[in-house]
């Protein structure tokens, strides 16, 4: 191992006085650890998205205010989309926030970002044949077991349900640190698929009521999500409200879940206002080394009438990734990965998903509406309709693709869904249509976990001047996603810096 200071080195007329040691993360990789991180430090995060926005948010709350987010997109957000017409905003991404979203309503509260409370939701039975449906509770839509095809009795829900929590609250030591995973692959029992961990504690009565947040949202069949992630989206504060938030309750705890007035992408909206946020930034090459990360890239300049693409380079001390790690994300941004990185992008695995949204007329029974039973992949398993006692029939539907299912055939079985609902698609009004796949849940599977990818992902943390966050490091879920970024940024930013 060899040791090498870095004293004093002018950077940008500032002074940054910092220490730097080589080590050895993975054999063969030399990698360049920095230590200590003085407050003047130049810090660039790419991605505009929770992820890069908390991390610039919690950086400059402790005095860290040379920092700036590089978006290639025109809007900031990421899986966070919102559209707004006639004054009413829908979210086209994240929607709903809960009673556990404590750091993200913290920040609402501090850029006023307001919310209010959903109404009750219904779901949708469709028969096997789809030739007829109907609409029905969703509380007797999850009295039953999808793999016995068994219907539970109310009694036996609602102990699996107290048993739950109970169980989750003696997890609570393990799953709800910020650095849960960091430690995981220890906690062998844990390291199962949700189904198989469901079924060992006898819970599987709560499968039906758990597909709708986990499957029909995205991140898989119950046997396929690794239970780490599952436990900490499910946690005391999400999954408590979901069964038992009703009168009295609702007094004491608040109405749950809710959304945001102005839609979830316009809170980060108003975050970028507090941080230094450049968009439409398109990244050609990442150099990193001794001297610092150096940032080629192109961006449009207005002169006059005239759009003109101007390149530019800057010289960073920091790198923060907060960008979705896919296959060819270090080929996008032209950074040759080192060994850590190349390992950990060949194994990460990402679930997409899209949002379909059309102007339909037909009246829904509830403003959200999940499919169960579920129907086969590659049809809509939700369908969602915000503002509808205003008049609204701008109508969404979630969808998990299949691997080899085009867009086209996504909406196609969107517009045969709204066939069978009996309503009529407005095509009138282009404005009104809209499609996206979004790169969704960047996970492990549980083998993988278990033998300490996160372990790995952690001791990459500052590696070659480079610091990670996002889905890739935690569960693909605004609030935890937040609350690894304070994390990070407290552990590997903050300590021994005071704010100025």
């Amino acid at each position: 191992m060899v040791d090498l200071e870095l004293n004093d080195v002018a950077h940008h007329g500032v002074i940054v006085a910092r220490s730097a040691r080589h080590i050895r993360a993975h054999p063969g990789n030399l990698m360049t650890r920095i230590d200590a991180v003085d407050c003047n430090a130049s810090i660039a995060v790419i991605g505009a998205g929770p992820a890069g926005l908390s991390t610039a948010w919690f950086l400059s709350r402790h005095g860290f205010h040379n920092v700036t987010v590089l978006e290639k997109l025109g809007q900031i957000g990421g899986l966070c989309k919102s559209l707004t017409v006639d004054g009413m905003s829908y979210d086209l991404g994240a929607n709903y926030v809960t009673w556990a979203y404590q750091e993200t309503l913290k920040i609402a509260g501090e850029v006023g970002a307001t919310t209010y409370a959903e109404k009750p939701y219904t779901s949708i039975d469709i028969a096997p044949d789809w030739s007829s449906f109907k609409y029905r509770s969703l509380m007797e839509a999850v009295l039953y077991d999808p793999y016995t095809k068994s219907t539970i009795s109310w009694w036996t829900f609602l102990w699996a349900a107290i048993r739950y929590l109970y169980v989750r609250w003696q997890l609570r030591g393990i799953i709800d640190a910020p650095d849960y995973l960091d430690n995981i692959h220890e906690h062998g029992e844990l390291c199962v698929d949700f189904k198989a961990w469901l079924a060992k504690q006898d819970l599987m009565p709560l499968a039906t009521l758990f597909q709708f947040p986990i499957t029909i949202m995205g991140y898989g069949q119950l046997d396929d999500i690794a239970a780490p992630y599952a436990l900490r989206y499910m946690s005391i504060r999400t999954f408590f409200p979901m069964v038992f938030g009703h009168g009295p309750v609702n007094w004491i705890i608040g109405t749950w879940p809710r959304r945001f007035t102005d839609g979830f992408q316009r809170l980060w909206e108003r975050v970028s206002w507090r941080v230094n946020v450049r968009l439409n930034v398109n990244i050609t090459s990442i150099e990193r080394s001794a001297a610092g990360v150096r940032i080629e890239m192109e961006y449009p300049e207005q002169d006059l009438n005239d759009i003109k693409i101007v390149k530019d380079t800057k010289l960073y001390d920091y790198l923060v990734l907060a960008c979705p790690l896919t296959t060819d994300v270090f080929a996008r941004l032209g950074l040759a990965p080192n060994v850590a990185e190349q390992k950990l992008n060949r194994e990460i695995q990402i679930n997409p998903y899209c949002m379909t949204t059309f102007w339909i007329d037909m009246k829904m029974e509830a403003p959200v509406a999940p499919v169960l039973p579920l129907t086969e992949q590659g049809t809509p398993w939700a369908v969602a309709r915000q503002f509808q006692d205003s008049g609204n029939m701008f109508t969404q539907f979630y969808t998990r693709p299949t691997d080899n299912q085009t867009n086209d055939q996504v909406i196609a079985e969107v517009k045969r869904l709204t066939k069978l609902l009996g309503g009529t698609i407005d095509t009138s009004q282009p404005r009104w249509h809209t499609f996206d796949e979004f790169t969704y849940f960047q996970h492990f599977t549980p083998e993988q976990i278990k033998t300490g990818i996160y372990a790995d992902l952690a001791r990459m943390q500052g590696g070659d001047r480079t610091f990670y966050v996002g889905g890739a490091t935690d569960f693909e879920l605004v609030e935890p996603i937040v609350v690894h970024s304070k994390y990070i940024v407290e552990k590997h930013f903050a300590g021994g810096v005071r704010a100025t």
